[in-house]
């Protein structure tokens, strides 16, 4: 690129870094009062409505009663506000359903649920959980034009209030995923009597959770929010809700629960945890304008100014009891009691390890059901009663420890996969250390394995600052990928070398001027000695052709010449400017600028609609392994039957497609990525046709079924020998003599001999029968005997036999050279490795 031209480049990206830079440090400068004074108001509302909460008691909010419906004046809370409170009841007996279905009981005795004596459950409910979920609508019909925030909610500018909101599902079923973090600090409390059940079990701790919503059959959409609320761990039960500007649900949640019991604990807990954080926030007011119980997934402080109206969401979740079978020990517990000393001293093992042995941990199973109350719809778990337990057993999924434990087996088990594909190209680059050898490898073969290394080290360099508990397997893989990602690309370096001449032709020196013709020279002709320094005629004491070559240091003879002619006297030979040599560092760049993009594109389509993003996904995985395509057209190309080894083409196969087998088949791995067996069954297939292929290359020839026109002219170093090429010269040099020592007379006097001086055992003579004979000849590199098949004249007139598979591998045996010179397979691939000459006449050979 000229000078000029990179100038200019430079000040537009330094322009472009200013006008990204100081408009948003003006923004933030500007708006950062205006922040401060919206954050101060809404922690005002936020005080209020804590206010509000102390001062109310259970049953004040019954927007459901029949005489005289009663609310509380907290936002979404109010009969102003218009939320479709009527299916409150119905949300309340759906809940305490699933909490009996969870904890049996005896047909004939009450519900053990109720007085907090049913079976021990999980007492921490952290951990990941997927499942299914169908669509109810409720009994009222709500939309975007049944409210009016401007009269509920004054002094907001909403955004989009209008239109349709978020959130609002409109499929009849889609997957869910609940991520749920506990705190582990536990409240004691002092339960109410028994006639006040249901009874909460005399625990309590604050909890929040990331639900995300997909809408498979619907829109197609996928939502993601956080949820807040209280964890009654000896009950197992979970109540939390999502707070916004229309909807202060944190502060409304103990109006939600089951019944008196869960109103009067989860009222303590909460007036003491938000008066808390609400001091905490009023003290940092012009530091942290962060919206406190937010229920968006990246709190943002913009999101103060221009609120977008969205469906609330309140999920009641109800964690069932272990697996007795599964657990270890669970069988032997006599009572309830031992059962709940044994879940105890599990959860304690994981969160602390003492090395006790543990045994398999049981997944954590939850029943949800989501309700929304302003857009009036329910989201219920899919599983037992409603549905057998074949079909669908709610979401399941497993505790954070173990999920933790298994994101750490699973990095080292990939490290260790690198490390693998890092020991083959070590090997693969022994095997090809010379000019010859790497001209055979495939660039864009080794470009996709270097690029997706380069992703790999990035996203684990990236992950690794935040990392906590992985911390250690994470840099593993960062230096697992960091080393098969350098040793890729030095050799991928030295590929670019050797085939840039191939690749980049020199531009033939141009013809439109003449050189003026030479002076004459006087020269005796019966002279065989230099004449004198000053003769006529001479440069320097030389002749004009005699001119000296002085070769630069980097080895650019063709250029030397040039100027060297174009310096002596009376001669021209102008070359045309040719465009300047691009680097390896170019080619660098423009991978890492792809893999962002790529990288980039990746992220985005967590976002996009589902079989969009699983489109996009295969399709990328497609993408990179059709590693081999470019390989097997590089052998047609080149004519060259085996470029790489065939432990490095497997075992690369293997590895590289154990990440994406991960992924593709398991369904509870790390990332919960949707599983699709049947588009890596067609990976599968298409990453082994490509082996299959490069063995057919290596076997039957690289060009086999191509069309010769459609490829160029090469040399054949395995052809089809036949004694009427005799007066065409079509057989080898030395062929000829050899085939007359072997004729045998018919007193077998003669023995067929080698020209090393071996006779022909009787099993060789018994092969020359049929359509051939077979000479013998020795090989001029390793000196041992070569057994050639000939085809005799009018043998094989059908040409059946030399196409038949024991031709081909006969053929395999020997090659030929185009200055009809013949050796072992072996012995000349061993030495074309180092030089592209022939051993006998030194005449330069076709690469392989």
């Amino acid at each position: 690129m000229p000078p000029r031209q990179q100038t200019g480049l430079s000040f537009a990206l330094l322009m472009l870094m200013i006008w990204l830079l100081i408009p948003m440090g003006d923004v933030v400068g500007q708006t950062g009062p205006l922040l401060s004074a919206i954050a101060a108001r809404r922690l005002a509302r936020h005080r209020d409505a804590l206010d509000v909460l102390n001062s109310t008691a259970w049953g004040d909010f019954a927007p459901t009663a029949q005489k005289t419906p009663s609310f509380v004046n907290i936002t979404g809370f109010r009969e102003i506000d218009g939320f479709a409170w009527d299916d409150l009841d119905r949300f309340r007996d759906k809940s305490l359903q699933l909490s009996r279905h969870a904890v049996a009981s005896a047909p004939d005795k009450p519900p053990l649920w109720d007085t907090a004596e049913g079976e021990p459950v999980w007492m921490t409910a952290s951990g990941s959980l997927e499942g299914e979920w169908i669509y109810k609508p409720g009994s009222v019909s709500r939309s975007y034009q049944s409210y009016n925030l401007s009269n509920s909610v004054p002094g907001m500018d909403w955004v989009g209030d209008r239109v349709g909101w978020g959130r609002n599902l409109t499929g009849q079923s889609g997957r869910m995923h609940l991520h749920m973090e506990g705190n582990k600090t536990t409240t004691t409390y002092d339960q109410l009597a028994r006639d006040q059940a249901p009874l909460s079990g005399g625990l309590i701790r604050n909890v929040k959770g990331a639900l995300s919503v997909e809408d498979t059959t619907g829109s197609q959409s996928t939502w993601e929010m956080r949820l807040w609320g209280v964890h009654w761990p000896r009950q197992g039960v979970i109540l939390m809700t999502t707070t916004s500007e229309k909807f202060e649900g944190i502060f409304g949640l103990p109006h939600l629960t089951p019944g008196p019991d869960f109103f009067q604990s989860s009222k303590a807990l909460l007036t003491k945890r938000l008066n808390k954080v609400l001091e905490t926030k009023e003290r940092n007011i012009y530091t942290d304008q962060t919206v406190p119980w937010s229920s968006e997934i990246q709190s943002n402080p913009q999101f103060l100014l221009s609120p977008a109206p969205q469906c609330e969401f309140i999920l009641y979740a109800q964690v069932h009891p272990p697996d007795r079978d599964r657990l270890r020990g669970g069988a032997a517990a006599k009572d309830n009691l031992d059962m709940a000393r044994l879940i105890g001293a599990i959860e304690d093992e994981l969160v602390s390890p003492q090395g006790a042995p543990v045994g398999h941990i049981p997944k954590l199973r939850m029943s949800t059901v989501v309700y929304s109350p302003d857009c009036a719809f329910f989201l219920e778990s899919k599983g037992p009663p409603e549905f057998p337990p074949g079909a669908a057993n709610h979401i399941e999924g497993v505790k954070a420890e173990v999920q933790t434990h298994r994101i750490k087996t699973w990095l080292l088990i990939f490290a260790c996969v690198v490390f693998g594909q890092v020991f083959l190209l070590k090997n693969q680059m022994k095997e090809t250390f010379t000019p010859s050898t790497m001209g055979r490898v495939s660039f864009g073969t080794v470009s996709a394995m270097v690029m997706v290394d380069g992703i790999t080290f990035t996203a684990s360099a990236t992950w690794v600052s935040s990392a906590r508990a992985t911390f250690l397997p994470t840099m593993a893989l960062m230096f697992a990928a960091f080393l098969s990602m350098t040793i890729g690309g030095s050799f991928l370096a030295k590929i670019y070398e050797v085939q840039f001449p191939e690749n980049h032709p020199r531009s033939e020196p141009s013809t439109n001027t003449t050189p003026s013709p030479a002076p004459p020279v006087n020269r005796p002709s019966a002279s065989l000695l230099p004449g004198p320094v000053t003769a006529t005629g001479r440069v320097g004491g030389l002749l004009p052709s005699q001119q000296p070559v002085i070769v630069p240091l980097d080895g650019d003879v063709e250029a030397d010449v040039s100027d060297g002619a174009a310096a002596v006297p009376g001669r021209t030979t102008p070359s045309p400017p040719t465009a300047p040599r691009q680097n390896f560092q170019a080619i660098i760049g423009r991978f890492i600028l792809a893999s962002l993009v790529i990288s980039f594109v990746t992220l985005s389509s967590s976002t996009w609609y589902p079989s969009a993003r699983a489109t996009y996904l295969d399709l990328c995985a497609f993408a990179y392994l059709s590693m081999w395509a470019p390989q097997i057209h590089r052998n047609a190309v080149r004519n060259c039957r085996r470029a790489l080894t065939w432990s490095f083409v497997l075992g690369q196969s293997l590895l590289r497609m154990t990440p994406v087998a991960y992924f593709w088949l398991k369904a509870d791995n790390f990332l919960f990525a949707q599983t699709s067996p049947r588009a890596f069954a067609v990976l599968a297939a298409w990453v082994w046709l490509q082996v299959v292929l490069l063995g057919a290359q290596d076997v039957l020839g690289p060009r086999f079924a191509v069309p010769a026109r459609w490829l160029p002219e090469a040399w054949d170093y395995h052809p089809v020998l036949r004694e009427d090429n005799v007066e065409a010269g079509g057989l080898p040099i030395g062929l000829l003599a050899a085939a007359a020592d072997d004729e045998v007379t018919p007193d077998g006097s003669h023995p067929r001999r080698s020209s090393s001086g071996f006779a022909a055992t009787p099993g060789e003579k018994a092969k020359q029968s049929g359509g051939g004979t077979r000479h013998v000849i020795d090989c001029s590199i390793c000196q041992e005997i070569l057994e050639v098949p000939v085809v005799r004249v009018g043998g094989d007139e059908d040409g059946t036999n030399t196409g038949s598979v024991a031709s081909v591998f006969a053929r395999r045996m020997y090659m030929v050279t185009p200055c009809r010179h013949i050796f072992h397979t072996p012995c000349l691939e061993s030495w074309m490795k180092f030089r592209l000459q022939c051993p006998i006449c030194r005449e330069d050979l076709p690469p392989l």
